[in-house]
């Protein structure tokens, strides 16, 4: 079994990896390092655009969800940031995890 996913928190390890490269879907933008560190991390940026508390909370955790599940299909040392944009709340569970698999499977083709 993979071990949990790493968490990005601090606001220069948000920056750093925001500078760096991009892709986005309907629903999300991601912003992605490849660092080459020993694990993978993910940091989720939910804006107030996306809804009340309650909203921006269920997104997260269906990103959370998501993430966890699909970690393996990044290579190890990625970092990921994953903003949810305003039509992220009315998405599906499905649909933001099919969003997320795509875009893994892109920047493991990259990297």
């Amino acid at each position: 079994m993979n071990p949990a996913p790493g968490r990005i928190r601090k606001h220069s390890e948000f920056s750093e990896v925001c500078r760096a490269g991009r892709t986005s879907s309907a629903h999300l933008v991601f912003h992605y390092l490849p660092s080459g560190g020993p694990g993978v991390a993910f940091g989720f940026s939910v804006s107030k655009a996306v809804g009340g508390a309650v909203e921006r909370n269920k997104v997260k955790r269906r990103l959370r969800a998501c993430c966890r599940e699909l970690s393996s299909n990044l290579p190890p040392g990625s970092r990921v940031v994953l903003r949810a944009r305003p039509s992220a709340a009315g998405a599906s569970f499905w649909d933001l995890r099919g969003e997320v698999e795509d875009a893994f499977l892109k920047i493991a083709s990259e990297a």
